[in-house]
């Protein structure tokens, strides 16, 4: 199996999109990447490309043993990195010990638009080889992230009495953007994803403010059933994620888009209930305020249903 998915894979007749949902599901490590393959899903974590195919590099990315050269050369998609690929992206960094490259990879960081997705327990393992003087800064810039409630309320009160009059019809063609990417996780009428809630009537139970809350700080609430879970493995794994499916075998967990981990019954070591929503943080650095506003119009409006 892992054979065919890599021929495809490593095709370059095949369509991007095909090419990458190969190499992503691949089971257990793609090992070493060729330069070519390499740069192939380098080029395919940018933003402009669609959010299946960013997720889909990403995964590959993360499997893949890359080499000093290649994660140097990978800052750079970090820097580009929007919330939903950043996690997997920052996978492919963990053992790494070079000084040089963690001050990079923290530059890079800062810069981000997926920064303020952030969570330590992302970070903190990839920095965990690293020398003490760059763990330091990745502890600085993890508190710089951390947000009270307190500051959270008063940042929301601020943006909702700025935002003016938004459309509707604009706001649709937000929610269904790359950018924004709501649709990958999202059902409004018949089209979307199944990750997150069905927000076709949404707008008929949540005002205005629940839903800016919602988009801005996702993890600030969980609709029921939607609750995330976070399950280590007696193997050493840590997966965060929604239940799709569970028996007396094995759990299936929607940890993104169109990522989903299939767990033994038997190899699970602990679970709790996640703190971190699948839907990351950073929607609001990613759009413009104007954007914002629109779709903030267009999840009002799905009391009517889609427009």
């Amino acid at each position: 199996m892992n054979a065919g998915l890599l021929r495809v894979g490593r095709d370059a007749r095949v369509p991007q999109e095909a090419r990458l949902d190969a190499l992503a599901a691949v089971a257990g490590g793609i090992g070493t990447l060729e330069p070519e393959l390499f740069d192939f899903l380098k080029a395919s974590v940018k933003p402009s490309l669609s959010v299946a195919a960013r997720g889909s590099a990403a995964t590959a990315l993360k499997k893949s043993t890359l080499s000093p050269e290649q994660r140097l050369s990978l800052v750079d998609s970090v820097r580009e990195a929007g919330p939903l690929e950043l996690p997997s992206l920052l996978a492919c960094f963990e053992g790494a010990s070079d000084e040089a490259l963690g001050a990079k990879l923290l530059a890079a960081l800062e810069q981000s638009k997926g920064l303020v997705s952030l969570r330590s327990e992302v970070l903190n393992p990839v920095l965990a080889k690293f020398p003490a003087s760059v763990q330091k800064k990745g502890e600085t810039l993890l508190a710089s992230l951390e947000g009270d409630s307190t500051k959270q309320k008063a940042h929301l009160e601020k943006l909702l009495a700025s935002l003016q009059s938004g459309d509707v019809r604009r706001g649709q063609t937000v929610f269904n953007s790359m950018k924004a990417a709501c649709s990958a996780c999202h059902t409004i009428g018949y089209l979307g994803g199944k990750v997150g809630p069905d927000l076709t009537r949404i707008g008929q139970v949540r005002t205005e403010r629940d839903l800016l809350e919602a988009i801005v700080y996702p993890s600030a609430s969980f609709v029921r059933s939607y609750e995330p879970l976070v399950i280590a493995t007696k193997s050493g794994d840590m997966h965060n994620g929604v239940v799709r499916q569970e028996n007396d075998d094995e759990i299936l967990l929607a940890t993104g888009p169109r990522t989903e981990v299939r767990i033994a019954q038997d190899d699970i070591k602990e679970m709790r209930p996640g703190t971190v929503s699948v839907m990351p943080a950073g929607l609001e650095e990613q759009i413009t305020r104007q954007e914002l506003t629109d779709l903030l119009a267009f999840l009002k409006g799905t009391r009517w249903g889609a427009q």
